[in-house]
């Protein structure tokens, strides 16, 4: 964001195409509607007041583009003012040509929920879940170098770290820091071929820590003028170390049922697995009709569980601008976590093969430009979760949300997204480097 920022200022005096756009949100959400899965004690039923900013840009140069969206929103309980706080959605790309067959991507992403607010719409194949009194953040950042061979042969060496915090100390903490490598062919033209290989550290803290090798084939493919498809499969092994409670061993010639109740100690558990992994993205981007889907299962820190399980994600989003003052759209997301290892407890369950959480949510939304400087949007969602873990709790129930947007000020035409950034214009002039 600093970086977006510094350069964001400099833009005028560098030139470029320079895009910039701010504009002022009020408005209101209610997460009512809860069904009966819902415990009482976590119901939220009082409406939430939000004012915010959303700040846009977007600067391309000859060897250079970048994007960045961010939102900060101030939210309050209309009903007990002293139940605040701010969330922060961010997103931040950018794509640099440091010689003529060298290249910098850089991709951050940002999702931080304050304790009124358990749910934001997400658009990616991610692991979500939703915790009884919200307060979680998402965090991630990825920096990769492309280096080109020829014009059809190319390495990639890349970095990435992210971060997932709860505030409630029931929930487990997570840190991942991870390294990859990868060879693309470019078959013909609009086809790719890639062979990736990967390296990552799940940290649990106290709670333990595992470690990761994935493999994997990927084929892209543009599908005409506006449509981009890729499919990715492979393999995953991983190492893990966790602390888990075990019982003590039976007292020789004690006769069952007649010794003391044995007490749970923490011990240290180290266990190995491995399974396939893939995914399949596809995106279609016409002037009147834009929308994409993507699947994906693999290997994963977990959300909150404190271990490395399976994960199975899915979302579609469809935008369906009707005239130049209506756009319509559907948004959905899914996520399943499935435990890889045997869960060792004091009752000695086994949970391989079990899903821990699932999750679903899908959301209709429509907006309204009723003059080039207001828009008024509104959403609803509905959201489900089932858990077979604590404490995760079962919920079921409706977001409504209703906002109006104003103009504050603009620069250029409407800035570019950060998924849309893609390879720098380049030059006549010879490399320096």
């Amino acid at each position: 964001m600093l970086v977006g920022g510094l350069l964001a200022l400099a833009a005028p005096a560098a030139g470029g195409e320079f895009r910039f756009l701010v504009e002022g949100e009020l408005g209101a959400q209610d997460e009512g509607g809860y069904g009966d899965e819902q415990d009482v004690a976590f119901r939220q039923d009082d409406p939430i007041a939000r004012a915010g900013v959303n700040l846009q840009l977007s600067y391309a140069l000859q060897r250079l583009s970048l994007a960045l969206d961010y939102s900060p929103s101030y939210e309050r309980n209309l009903e007990d003012t002293d139940l605040s706080g701010t969330t922060h959605l961010l997103d931040f790309g950018l794509v640099g040509d440091l010689t003529r067959t060298l290249q910098l991507n850089v991709r951050e992403q940002l999702l931080s929920l304050p304790d009124l607010n358990s749910y934001q719409p997400v658009a990616a194949p991610v692991t979500y879940v939703t915790t009884p009194r919200g307060d979680q953040l998402a965090h991630s950042l990825d920096v990769s170098l492309d280096q080109a061979y020829s014009r059809r042969f190319s390495l990639s060496l890349g970095l990435s770290h992210s971060l997932r915090r709860f505030e409630e100390d029931d929930f487990v903490d997570s840190e991942t820091l991870g390294g990859r490598m990868s060879a693309s062919w470019e078959l013909a033209e609009g086809r790719l071929l890639e062979a990736l290989a990967g390296s990552s550290r799940f940290d649990y803290g106290d709670q333990g820590d595992s470690d990761v090798l994935t493999f994997g084939l990927a084929y892209a493919m543009a599908v005409g003028r506006d449509s981009l498809l890729r499919v990715e499969g492979g393999t995953y092994s991983v190492e893990s170390k966790r602390t888990v409670l075990l019982l003590p061993p039976p007292v020789p010639g004690v006769p069952p049922g007649s010794e003391p109740e044995p007490v749970p100690a923490a011990g240290e558990v180290r266990e190995e697995d491995d399974g396939w992994r893939g995914s399949l993205q596809f995106s279609q981007s016409r002037r009147l009709f834009r929308w994409g889907l993507g699947v994906s299962h693999d290997i994963s820190a977990g959300a909150g569980l404190g271990r490395a399980v399976e994960a199975d994600n899915a979302y579609v989003d469809v935008s369906w601008p009707v005239s130049r003052q209506w756009e319509l759209g559907l948004d959905g997301n899914a996520s399943r976590q499935t435990e890889i290892f045997e869960s060792i407890a004091v009752d000695g369950q086994t949970l391989a093969g079990e899903s821990l959480t699932e999750f679903v949510a899908g959301t209709a939304r429509a907006s309204w430009s009723f003059t080039p400087a207001f828009r008024l949007s509104g959403s609803y969602s509905r959201i489900w979760q089932s858990s077979e873990v604590e404490p995760f709790a079962d919920l079921s129930y409706s977001r409504y949300f209703l906002s109006l947007a104003f103009r504050l000020f603009s620069a250029g035409e409407t800035p570019n997204e950060p998924e849309s950034l893609g390879r720098p214009i380049d030059d006549d002039e010879p490399d320096t480097h």
